[in-house]
C-alpha cells in the first residue's frame, strides 16, 4: 500500500556521503540487553571547559557528530534524556523478528547509513524484497473487503477515472511523483520556490480531486501531519525528488540484523567520551568562556561548544540563553512532529492461510493499516503483524490506555477477519506522539513554513543545531548524519 520499510525514512547520499566522512577523518522499551548498552554513568556535579563540546541527544545524529569530532581530537560528551540511545531507531529487541517503532530500513544510496554499519560491525540485510512478498494488501471500506480489481469498479471509489485502480494508500505519492513542479528537487528551499509553499490540499484540489478524494488517500493515513490543510505540497515534492534520486540506486531495502537498534548501540561503544543516559537538559546558557548545559538531576556540563540534536519538539522546552530570535525561534516553537502510533500483534496460528486472504489490510476505520512483518531468518515466515495509525487516527489512540488499543485492534482484526478470532495477541503499543522527548515521529513543515528551513539549522553564538529536521538534501537516517557532518565542520572551522 505504499508503505514499506524504507518509505518510513527518506534520504539518500550514496558515495557523496561517504566522501564526506572520509574527508572530515583525514511503548514500550526495548529489554534489558538495549539499556547494556552504555549504564548511565554518574556525572560530576560540574565540569571544567576541558571539554571541547557538549552534544545534545545520543541518536543517529548526536553520535555521528561525536565520533567525527573524535576523529579530530575533540574532547566530547553526549547527554542523552532517555535511557538508552538510538533516538527514533527504537526497536523491539525481545518479540518474533524484530519488529521496528521507528527508522526501518536504508536504501542502498544511503551511503553514510551503510558506512557507519560497516564501521560498527552489525550486519545488514536486505530486507525489500520481503515486503514484495505473498498477495498485495487488501483495502477494507467498511468491512468490505476489497482487492485492486474490485476497487476500481467500487461505486464508492472517489478518484478520477485514471486513479481509480490505484488503491487509497498510493495516490498521494502517484500524484505528486507525476506532477513534481521542482525542475531540480534541491532548489526547494531556494526563494524562486516559495511560490510553490501552498498546502497539499490546494496542490490536489489543482490536480482534480475532491474533497472526499483528499481525505480518503491522504487524511485517514497522513504520510506527514495530520491533514492536507497543514501540510506543505512543496515538502511533498522535495521529497518525491530524493526517493527518486534513492530508488534510481535500486530497490534494495537494508536493515541491520538482529534489529536496527543494534546500529546505535554499536556506535556508542565506540564513543571515547562518557555517554550519560537519563541526563534531561533543562537549559543552556552562553557566556564569554563557553556554554554551561544545565540538567534535570542537578549537574551542569560546560565546553566550549555544544552540538544539539534535539527535535524541537523538545528543544522548546529548554530555556536558552541568550534566547533564540527571528524565524530559528518560530521553527523551535512551530515544527510539526508526526503522529504515529502502532501495536505490534502475532498470530498463534496462520489464519491468512484458512480465509485464503492477505495479512495486510488497510482500512478506513479504526484499526488503521496492518502490515505485514517478514523479518525472521527465514523470509518466507510472517513473524507478526504491525498495526499502524497516523496523524488524527493515532491521536484517537493515544487518547485511550495502551491496553484498550490493543484490545480494540485485535477485536477490529476478528471483526474483518472471523479466521483470526481467538489466534491472535496484541504484545507491545507504542506512541510516538506520546513519547516524552521527541513528541512525535519525523518533522514535517506546514505551508508557508519552508521559509524557516534555511535559518533553522544557523549556529546561536556556540551553538550548533543538528538532526535530520536540520537536514536540507536527505530526510531520516542519512539526512540525520547530513546535518551531523554540517555542525562537526562547523565546530572545528570556529
Amino acid at each position: 500500500m505504499g508503505m514499506d520499510r524504507r518509505s518510513f525514512t527518506g534520504g539518500i547520499i550514496g558515495a557523496a556521503g561517504i566522501g564526506a566522512v572520509a574527508g572530515l577523518a583525514g511503548v514500550v522499551p526495548a529489554n534489558a540487553a538495549a539499556r547494556k548498552k552504555k549504564a548511565p554513568k554518574a556525572a560530576p556535579a560540574a565540569t571544567s571547559t576541558q571539554l571541547d563540546v557538549i552534544i545534545l541527544g545520543a541518536g543517529i545524529s548526536g553520535l555521528h557528530a561525536a565520533h567525527l569530532l573524535e576523529e579530530q581530537g575533540q574532547k566530547v560528551r553526549i547527554l542523552e534524556a532517555r535511557d538508552r540511545v538510538g533516538g527514533r531507531i527504537m526497536t523491539l529487541l525481545d518479540q518474533p523478528g524484530y519488529p521496528e517503532m521507528g527508522f526501518n530500513s536504508m536504501a542502498a544510496a544511503y551511503g553514510r547509513g551503510i558506512d557507519a554499519a560497516n564501521r560498527a560491525g552489525v550486519q545488514l540485510q536486505e530486507v525489500g524484497a520481503r515486503w514484495r512478498m505473498g498477495p498485495p494488501p487488501l483495502l477494507y471500506i467498511g468491512n468490505q473487503p476489497l482487492t485492486r480489481e474490485q476497487w476500481a469498479r467500487f461505486p464508492g471509489n472517489p478518484f478520477p477515472e485514471k486513479y481509480r485502480n490505484l488503491m487509497p494508500g498510493e495516490v498521494v505519492g502517484a500524484l505528486v511523483a507525476q506532477n513534481n513542479r521542482l525542475a531540480d528537487w534541491t532548489d526547494w528551499n531556494a526563494p524562486a520556490s516559495a511560490p510553490l509553499d501552498i498546502s497539499l490540499h490546494a496542490r490536489l484540489r489543482e490536480l482534480g480531486l475532491s474533497d472526499a478524494a483528499i481525505h480518503l488517500c491522504n487524511d485517514i493515513a497522513p504520510y506527514y501531519g495530520t491533514n492536507a490543510y497543514g501540510l506543505s505540497a512543496l515538502m511533498m515534492e522535495y521529497n518525491d525528488g530524493f526517493v527518486k534520486t534513492m530508488a534510481a540506486a535500486g530497490p534494495e531495502s537494508l536493515a541491520v540484523k538482529g534489529g536496527n537498534l543494534l546500529l546505535p548501540m554499536a556506535l556508542a561503544k565506540q564513543i571515547k567520551g562518557d555517554i550519560l543516559l537519563g541526563t534531561e537538559v533543562r537549559g543552556i546558557v552562553q557566556n564569554g568562556s563557553g556554554v554551561t548545559v544545565h540538567c534535570a538531576d542537578g549537574t551542569t556540563h560546560t565546553a566550549r561548544k555544544v552540538i544539539c540534536s534535539l527535535p524541537f519538539s523538545a528543544l522548546r522546552h529548554v530555556a536558552i540563553e541568550p534566547g533564540l530570535s527571528g524565524l530559528q525561534a518560530e521553527a523551535v516553537a512551530q515544527l510539526g512532529y508526526q503522529s504515529i502510533s502502532m501495536v505490534f500483534v502475532t498470530a498463534e496460528t496462520p489464519f491468512w492461510e484458512q480465509d485464503g486472504l492477505s495479512p495486510a489490510m488497510w482500512t478506513d476505520g479504526l484499526l488503521g493499516n496492518v502490515m505485514i512483518q517478514r523479518f525472521g531468518d527465514d523470509p518466507a515466515q510472517i513473524t507478526g503483524l504491525l498495526a499502524q495509525a497516523r496523524g488524527n487516527l493515532a491521536q484517537y489512540w493515544d487518547a485511550m490506555a495502551p491496553e484498550t488499543v490493543k484490545a480494540m485492534v485485535v477485536s477490529r482484526i476478528e471483526a474483518l477477519r472471523p479466521a483470526a478470532k481467538g489466534k491472535i495477541r496484541a504484545h507491545s503499543f507504542f506512541s510516538w506522539a506520546q513519547e516524552r522527548f521527541n513528541g512525535g515521529d519525523v518533522s514535517f513543515l506546514a505551508p508557508g513554513q519552508v521559509r524557516l528551513v534555511n535559518d533553522m539549522a544557523k549556529p546561536a553564538g556556540a551553538i550548533h543545531f543538528c538532526g535530520e529536521h536540520t537536514a536540507t538534501n536527505a530526510r531520516g537516517l542519512e539526512g540525520a548524519m547530513e546535518s551531523a557532518e554540517r555542525a562537526a565542520l562547523e565546530v572545528l572551522d570556529a
